[in-house]
């Protein structure tokens, strides 16, 4: 998990990405390029998408790494088997 930060980066209804104080987070503010009202939301983002993208990112090499521990230990067990034969 990233450590808190003094300002986000959160997309507008138009997607424009405006920088948002951590301390506005929740509140209704309006875009400075676009006048579009939106609410500030954590889940809204760059940051929070970032974090999620790691996240994933992470748990697949968890799970690529299991699945070659287990497909190596299933190559060894079948050679032992073949050797002892």
């Amino acid at each position: 998990m990233t450590s808190p930060v003094s300002h986000y980066r959160i997309p507008c209804p138009s997607d424009h990405i405006v920088m948002v104080p951590a301390r506005l987070l929740g509140e209704e503010l309006i875009c400075p390029q676009c006048n579009s009202r939106f609410v500030a939301d954590f889940v809204a983002s760059v940051e929070y998408s970032d974090e999620q993208t790691e996240r994933a990112a992470y748990q697949w090499l968890v799970i690529a790494i299991g699945t070659v521990v287990v497909l190596i230990t299933a190559g060894i067990i079948a050679l032992t088997s073949q050797l002892l034969q």
